[in-house]
């Protein structure tokens, strides 16, 4: 990470994050296109880009009594490896099946900030992730399944908006009303209205960055 100020107004910081991994027989459970449990799992290597960024602004620095604060991030992630597929378990017709298997996906978030007055804060935050590409060596080979027998690696980009009002009794207290529209599922809004109470208790992060 690197950062700084601009001014006695405004700080920043920016960063970027490589991760790798390499998962062997990373299993999930999902259905095939009759509906019959499938356990699915993933050997390979893993590796995520991150890159992050945060800018400030409060009058004269002080943050006591107004700021705002953007911050966003952006992932890419690539996968290649083997994928194997089991539907042994629910007696169903290919067994144990295993191929090449590829996927490239990204997503990124961005979020505001703006305290208003002392202890009174709004806010938004937008979220998403990227389909991106998959290859399915399993579903090209045309020997056995389908991609309609991998529902959860279905083209789909979800997303969700959320906004926030929240109050603070104290330095260690808040009282937070958000508002969200969720389309993490396929075909599905999901709207929600969270009421929720936060209390810190012992050493707190109030004055990090």
């Amino acid at each position: 990470h690197i950062g700084g100020d601009i001014g006695t107004d405004y700080a920043w910081r920016s960063g970027l994050s490589y991760l790798r991994t390499s998962p062997r027989n990373r299993a999930y459970e999902d259905n095939d296109s009759l509906g019959n449990p499938v356990t699915n799992s993933f050997t390979g290597r893993a590796r995520l880009w991150v890159a992050d960024a945060v800018l400030k602004w409060a009058p004269g620095g002080n943050s006591t009594g107004r700021y705002l604060k953007f911050q966003g991030e952006y992932f890419r992630s690539l996968q290649n490896g083997a994928l194997s597929y089991d539907d042994t378990a629910a007696g169903g017709p290919f067994g144990l099946l295993s191929d090449s298997f590829e996927s490239k996906q990204s997503g990124w978030y961005a979020q505001g900030i703006w305290q208003f007055m002392p202890r009174w804060r709004l806010g938004y935050r937008y979220d998403t992730l990227r389909h991106g590409t998959i290859s399915n060596g399993i579903v090209a080979n045309g020997l056995g399944p389908t991609a309609a027998d991998f529902p959860l690696l279905a083209s789909h980009s979800p997303t969700r908006n959320t906004g926030m009002l929240d109050w603070s009794l104290t330095e260690f207290s808040r009282l937070r009303l958000q508002l969200v529209s969720d389309k993490s599922h396929l075909g599905v809004t999901d709207r929600q209205i969270i009421l929720q109470y936060l209390h810190s208790l012992g050493a707190h992060g109030a004055h990090q960055f």
